[in-house]
């Protein structure tokens, strides 16, 4: 039997493609999918795959600590590939997620982004800022187009991001005098991406990523933490909570879809709660008198 394998990945990118699914969410499926995939037999028909075969996978790479988010993305990948692919759908209940439960957002306190943007070149410190000051994905950053950037109005218009939703960011000063240094040093085409690179026009969507790794591990930026480009968004987000912006603004400058996501944010925080009198200021705190 002649292996398909290839045939199978670009007929579910087709699919997945077709059907508008974010950038990101399509390289996410087909990752997961190559995976399983490679994880079979040669000779495998991957037009004509048990079900099992599916389950077994899943529940293997869960068995060897798979986290349960990336166990959650990679069922939804095999889940989709077989209903679409091969019309025999996988019910949640044979290949169900895994319940957890979102932690506290790591974030950075103002003296690490002090740090960070005095030893960043103009490009990093002009990203750096995107995330933590306007809550940029790295994705965003590296798809951020000169023409998305309203000066006049104080205003980043964000395109395409996940989920295919644009929204509008305030475009914070520092960030706005960051972007037209690095416009000086690099003079990115008008007409095109702020951040020109070789392949769609504008830099691979995880560059922002990898550049922020390097810094954060030149300056040994808490490494026992794991930090990454997405925690300036989590800085960007708790900063603006705790500073009383409210959830609904705070969910639409985020982009999120559900004010679920967006509450993650408000349950850590305590900015509300250093606000609220205890009970002895009720009572005079008379019992604290000498």
């Amino acid at each position: 039997m002649t292996n398909n394998k290839t045939i199978a990945i670009e007929r579910y990118r087709q699919w997945l493609t077709f059907r508008n699914y974010a950038k990101g969410t399509i390289t996410d499926y087909i990752y997961c999918f190559s995976g399983f995939a490679n994880s079979l037999p040669e000779d495998t028909d991957f037009f004509n795959l048990d079900v099992q075969l599916a389950i077994d996978y899943v529940f293997r790479l869960r068995s060897k600590g798979l986290s349960p988010a990336s166990t959650n993305l990679l069922s939804s990948s095999l889940r989709c590939y077989y209903d679409v692919i091969l019309d025999r759908p996988i019910s949640i209940r044979r290949l169900p997620n895994v319940k957890y439960t979102l932690g506290e957002p790591n974030t950075f306190s103002e003296s690490e982004i002090s740090r960070l943007l005095d030893v960043a070149d103009v490009r990093m410190k002009a990203m750096i800022l995107l995330g933590c000051d306007c809550g940029l994905r790295a994705g965003e950053v590296a798809r951020l187009r000169v023409k998305d950037i309203d000066s006049e109005n104080m205003l980043l218009h964000i395109v395409h991001t996940k989920r295919d939703k644009s929204r509008y960011v305030k475009l914070s000063m520092p960030c706005l005098q960051a972007l037209r240094t690095y416009w000086l040093a690099y003079r990115p085409d008008p007409s095109g991406y702020m951040f020109p690179g070789k392949v769609n026009g504008h830099i691979n969507e995880i560059y922002p990523s990898q550049l922020f790794h390097r810094l954060l591990v030149k300056l040994a930026i808490r490494p026992e933490d794991g930090l990454r480009f997405h925690n300036l968004r989590d800085t960007y987000a708790t900063s603006l909570h705790n500073n009383g912006c409210d959830v609904f603004s705070l969910k639409k400058a985020l982009g999120h879809s559900t004010l679920k996501s967006t509450a993650r944010y408000i349950a850590f925080s305590t900015a509300d709660i250093q606000q609220m009198p205890s009970p002895s200021d009720f009572r005079g705190n008379r019992h604290g008198r000498s």
